[in-house]
């Protein structure tokens, strides 16, 4: 089996400055865990490492993806894991850089992990569409094409079976039968050793939010969402455009709120996007912690993260060569 390290963290919390001095003393090549860094031209709002640090740390699942097409958890991991091979290839150590858990979270289970999304709207239309024995008929008739498996193992007014598989194969281009096939699969490729990057306080990470969103702002994100808007690349209906950063700038660019109000929509999204990452990657009681602040509240400054970062790197490699 493979093994990799990881840091991952909620956004603002200093991911890249430090995971690319972690990348330089052990020789890593570092891969993205961020769903919204793959897609190409959008780089400010995404926070995407810039052309200098790229040349000092080869990075991997970055840049490769047009904002109109989509991409699911499971394309990441098998994305990812070629990226693990290849990295390893020539004798260097993957380190896995991002806030994504769900990405995340694949890689580390495997693809046991991989239940299909769901929507609410499509279900809601799916079965709208199914009030007669007539329509119910046309709607397994139609799951009968994409997904004969599914199916002939689900009875015609079964509808809604029929209408949760028809869900699945819209949303995620693949099939239900495809997905039942993968939880069957319970072995994760790599084994990843986590450090997550945490707060005492957590005020002290919503400053840093506010501070990250100003300086976007500086760096040119408001040219830079207008030149994809306007050009065409990045369009209100993909999941791109949902991006924190780029949504909040469109709303402003189709004239439903004020720049001022935008760019405060735009705090307040991050911050309870920061806290969700928080709790989401709390759940791993694997993963080794790394304070971004002390107890009292107090920030560290970067040499004290890295000396702890380097002796948090050390153990989990040294408990890997144990196993």
């Amino acid at each position: 089996m493979s093994f990799a390290l990881a840091i991952t963290g909620p956004t603002a919390s200093g991911k890249t400055s430090l995971s690319l001095s972690l990348a330089e003393r052990l020789g890593c090549e570092i891969i993205s865990i961020d769903s919204m860094q793959i897609y190409r031209d959008m780089n400010i709002g995404t926070a995407k490492a810039t052309a200098g640090e790229r040349a000092r740390v080869p990075h991997h699942m970055i840049d490769f993806l047009p904002p109109s097409e989509s991409y699911s958890a499971e394309d990441y991991r098998e994305g990812a894991m070629r990226a693990v091979k290849d990295i390893e290839s020539r004798g260097r150590l993957p380190l896995f850089v991002g806030g994504t858990g769900l990405y995340m979270d694949t890689v580390m289970r495997g693809a046991e992990l991989m239940s299909p999304p769901s929507s609410e709207e499509l279900k809601e239309r799916l079965l709208a569409s199914a009030t007669t024995d007539e329509e119910r008929e046309a709607l397994w008739q139609r799951l009968l094409l994409v997904d004969p498996e599914s199916a002939n193992k689900t009875h015609r007014n079964n509808v809604r079976r029929v209408v949760r598989a028809l869900e699945i194969y819209e949303l995620t281009g693949k099939t239900k039968t495809y997905f039942d096939e993968l939880s069957r699969q319970s072995s994760p490729d790599v084994e990843v050793g986590m450090i997550t990057l945490d707060f005492h306080n957590r005020d002290n990470l919503y400053e840093r939010v506010d501070l990250r969103v100003d300086q976007m702002m500086e760096e040119g994100l408001l040219d830079e969402v207008k030149a994809l808007y306007f050009g065409g690349i990045l369009k209100k209906n993909t999941t791109a455009a949902q991006a924190i950063g780029y949504k909040e700038i469109i709303s402003y660019l189709d004239g439903e709120c004020t720049l001022s109000e935008a760019l405060d929509f735009l705090k307040m999204s991050t911050r309870r996007y920061a806290k969700r990452q928080l709790t989401w990657f709390r759940h791993n009681e694997g993963a080794k912690r790394l304070y971004i602040d002390r107890e009292d509240g107090t920030m560290k400054d970067k040499d004290e993260l890295l000396s702890e970062l380097y002796s948090l790197a050390d153990e989990l490699l040294r408990q890997e060569r144990i196993t």
